[in-house]
C-alpha cells in the first residue's frame, strides 16, 4: 500500500486549538479550586460542565463515526479528550432523591460508560482499516510516554482492547455489588440496622477521645486532598501533553490552525465558569464597617438589613 505523502484531515471543529484550549482550562481549574477555595458549589458546577462536555463528547464521536466523518486519528484524540473531562450525569439542582430519580441517572451513567468503552474497543480492534481515511492509518501516531508508536501495531492496539475489556468487566462486577447492596437495603437484611441503646451509650462515651485526634485528622485530610489534588493535576498535564505531542508528530493539514464556529463557541462556554469564580471571589471580599454604618435608623442595619429581616416596607401615601 502506497500511504507516500499522506496527510490527514483534523477537522479543528473535533480538536481545534479552541475546543483544546477550553477543555485544558477546565480539567486545571477544576482540582485546584476544589484544593484552594474550598468552593462545593463551583467545583461542582465545573466538575457537572465537564462530565456534560465528555457525554457530548462521546455522542458526537459515535455519531460522526457511524456518519464516516472520524479518522483513526480522531479516535485517538478523543480518547485523551474524554480522559481530561469523564463522563457523568450530575444535575447541579438539589432535588429530592427518590429512588426512580438515582436508578434512573445510574443506568444512564452505566450506558455512557459502557458504551464509551465498547467504542475504543471496536476502534482499536479495527484500527487497520477504521474511519474515512483507512490509508492513512498505517502512518496514524500514537504517542505513549513521549515515544511514536504505530496506532496500527498489533501488540500496542490488542494491549487496548484487553485494558478496555477488563474496564467492561470490571464495570458489570460493581453493578453487581451495586445490586447485591440494593436488595440488601430493599430487604432489610441486617444491613444498617441501628444499635442498641447500650450500644448508643458506649458511642457517646467514646466520643470524648474524638475530640483529641480532631487535629491530626484535618492535618491528615488535608494532605490527602494535597496528594488527590497532585494526582489529578499531574494525570491531566500528562494526557494534554500526550495530545499535543500526537498532533505535532502526525502528518496533518494545515487546516488545524483555523478558527471554526465550533472553536469559538467552545471557548465561549468558559464565560459561564468564568462567571461563577468572579462571584465566589466577590462573595469572599468584605465590606467594611464603616460601609454598613450609612443610613442606620433605630432598627439598625440600614436598608439592606431591614430588607434581610422583612421589616422592609413602603411608606404610605
Amino acid at each position: 500500500m502506497d500511504v507516500d505523502g499522506c496527510l490527514i484531515d483534523p477537522n479543528p471543529d473535533i480538536i481545534g486549538i479552541g475546543i483544546r484550549i477550553s477543555i485544558y482550562v477546565l480539567s486545571l481549574a477544576s482540582p485546584l479550586i476544589s484544593f484552594f477555595l474550598h468552593s462545593t458549589e463551583l467545583s461542582g458546577s465545573i466538575e457537572s460542565s465537564l462530565g456534560a462536555t465528555g457525554l457530548a463528547l462521546l455522542l458526537t464521536t459515535v455519531i460522526q463515526t457511524a456518519l464516516g466523518g472520524i479518522a483513526l486519528f480522531h479516535a485517538l484524540c478523543v480518547l485523551h479528550l474524554l480522559g481530561l473531562v469523564g463522563i457523568s450525569i450530575r444535575p447541579k439542582g438539589q432535588y429530592p432523591a427518590t429512588v426512580v430519580r438515582t436508578t434512573t441517572l445510574l443506568v444512564l451513567y452505566v450506558v455512557a460508560v459502557s458504551g464509551s468503552l465498547i467504542y475504543f474497543i471496536y476502534v482499536f480492534a479495527n484500527a487497520p482499516h477504521f474511519g474515512n481515511q483507512p490509508e492513512c492509518n498505517y502512518e496514524t501516531k500514537y504517542v505513549l510516554f513521549g515515544v511514536d508508536i504505530q496506532a496500527t501495531n498489533a501488540v500496542i492496539r490488542w494491549i487496548f482492547v484487553a485494558i478496555f475489556a477488563m474496564l467492561a468487566l470490571g464495570l458489570v462486577m460493581w453493578l453487581v455489588c451495586m445490586s447485591g447492596a440494593a436488595c440488601c437495603l430493599a430487604l432489610d437484611c441486617g444491613c444498617g440496622r441501628s444499635s442498641s441503646s447500650d450500644d448508643r451509650e458506649s458511642e457517646l462515651g467514646a466520643d470524648d477521645g474524638l475530640y483529641d485526634g480532631y487535629a491530626g485528622s484535618a492535618h491528615a485530610n488535608a494532605w490527602s486532598q494535597f496528594i488527590r489534588m497532585l494526582g489529578q493535576l499531574g494525570a491531566s498535564i500528562y494526557m494534554m501533553v500526550m495530545l499535543e505531542l500526537i498532533i505535532q508528530r502526525n502528518e496533518l493539514l494545515p487546516n488545524i490552525a483555523d478558527w471554526t464556529f465550533g472553536q469559538v463557541l467552545a471557548m465561549m462556554m468558559l464565560i459561564g465558569p468564568l462567571i461563577e469564580s468572579v462571584s465566589l471571589l466577590l462573595g469572599k471580599v468584605k465590606m467594611k464597617p464603616s460601609d454598613n454604618s450609612h443610613g442606620r435608623g433605630g432598627g439598625g442595619g440600614g436598608f439592606e438589613a431591614a430588607v434581610a429581616r422583612g421589616r422592609f416596607s413602603m411608606p404610605e401615601r
